[in-house]
């Protein structure tokens, strides 16, 4: 009997090493959710349905409405910034809401006419102005896609538009970063992005939509002005001040090199 147990135990050791020698932990990754160990091969499968399924924030949203022709682009304009881009559409025509989010105003703004801001995550927030009409009121809350108002011509506008602003944190970004308007879909670019503030820095040097592209220096040259440099690149001049140290009534030199973003 003894020699019964001892051959049972032998094979039972010999099974064991035969097998767990086809074992390497090294190849073995622990996988958040799963009760055992996966290897490298089902671990990279994972990865990339994850991948798959991953949508960034600013890839979530939404054109505002069905008018895809740009009429008036982000930028210095007339000597003064203009902080959105006008988008073609008709007195009646349907503004959407470009993503979830709460309506922090519907009123009357100065030089807006009637306009709707919403707040969104990630301290967005989206401006809707020179309306005819408001379809929701301030306080309710909007899903993604829903109709908000009626485009118009209400305050200082020439010819029915909408002006579309999009800002986060409080500063204006030039919405052509996000939306390519022309095919009514989020730029590709802007995909794989949760903030404006990484977006402009990414796509900003690159050149966009209308825009020259901006290097992220710019040499003073002979007749330049802040309004000038402001309105060739698109980029608000208090910007250039904040990044520069400067002011306004600053004296450019010829070659002196101006921080661009």
């Amino acid at each position: 009997m003894k020699v019964f147990f001892l051959l049972l135990i032998v094979s039972f050791v010999v099974v064991f090493q035969s097998n767990a020698q086809y074992v390497n932990t090294d190849e073995l990754v622990i996988v958040p959710g799963k009760e055992e160990p996966v290897s490298l091969a089902e671990y990279g499968k994972i990865q990339k349905q994850q991948n798959e399924q991953y949508q960034s924030f600013l890839a979530g949203f939404l054109v505002p409405g069905n008018g895809g022709k740009v009429i008036s682009d982000f930028g210095p304009r007339s000597g003064r910034m203009h902080y959105g881009t006008d988008i073609k559409m008709e007195r009646g025509d349907t503004v959407f809401a470009v993503n979830d989010g709460s309506i922090t105003r519907a009123g009357w703004g100065s030089g807006f006419g009637n306009i709707m801001i919403i707040q969104h995550a990630n301290n967005i927030e989206t401006y809707y102005a020179h309306l005819s009409k408001f379809l929701m009121k301030e306080g309710e809350y909007v899903k993604k896609g829903e109709a908000i108002a009626l485009a118009g011509s209400t305050g200082r506008a020439r010819g029915s538009h909408l002006h579309f602003e999009i800002r986060e944190e409080g500063r204006a970004f030039d919405p052509e970063l996000v939306f390519d308007f022309g095919r009514q879909e989020i730029r590709e670019d802007a995909l794989n992005f949760e903030n404006l503030v990484a977006l402009h820095r990414t796509l900003k040097p690159k050149g966009y939509s209308n825009n020259a592209a901006i290097p992220e220096y710019y040499k003073v040259r002979s007749g330049d002005s802040l309004w000038v440099i402001s309105r060739k690149f698109k980029t608000p001049i208090k910007d250039l001040c904040r990044l520069n140290n400067i002011t306004e009534n600053s004296v450019l030199q010829i070659g002196q090199p101006l921080k661009m973003y």
